[in-house]
């Protein structure tokens, strides 16, 4: 009887243990990145499956069709009101209460909510975290042959051939903090 309780007690310890160092998600710490390496996270396959975070000021700089279950691109800017440095955008959930955001039918930029992760609602001139988890398939081999349309030295348009990228749904499992 003793050793049928340490062996039940000994999987219950792995058992805990296997779950335990499961994928952190939400709770996983995240690195701060900027705008440039943002753009590139999907260029290099050791990114898929880890968190990574922006910070700035929300704000929507286009006109949007509003449909509830849909995800809507909420861009980050480095000032209030969209003035600034562009640092990227990310899709958060129509009208979902944490994590996600909500606007009007009929909207200005200043309507924007970002809702953070415990539902507190947050503005164009709070400065927020999101961290997300980069999602890429890495069992395909990248797309290759994207040209995209650059500046050169002297301000004249050009099109430079970019780096292979992943596919893949980018940023996932997201969380939205108010900046510290």
């Amino acid at each position: 009887m003793k050793t049928m309780k340490m062996t039940v007690m000994t999987l219950l310890i792995a058992a805990t243990f296997a779950i335990s160092s499961c994928g952190g998600g939400k709770d996983q710490p995240a690195t701060p990145i900027n705008a440039d390496q943002f753009e590139k996270l999907n260029q290099n396959k050791d990114n898929a499956g880890k968190r990574f975070s922006l910070t700035g000021y929300p704000y929507l700089n286009s006109d949007v069709t509003v449909r509830s279950d849909m995800e809507i691109a909420v861009s980050l800017y480095s000032e209030p009101k969209g003035k600034g440095d562009y640092i990227g955008s990310i899709d958060l959930g129509y009208k979902d209460n944490k994590n996600g955001m909500y606007i009007p039918e009929k909207f200005t930029a200043e309507d924007l909510q970002v809702f953070d992760n415990e539902g507190n609602s947050l503005g164009i001139n709070d400065k927020i975290t999101i961290s997300f988890e980069m999602d890429l398939d890495t069992k395909r081999p990248p797309r290759t042959g994207i040209k995209k349309l650059e500046k050169d030295e002297n301000g004249n348009p050009k099109m430079v051939e970019q780096q292979p990228t992943y596919y893949g749904d980018g940023p996932s499992d997201i969380k939205i903090e108010k900046a510290k």
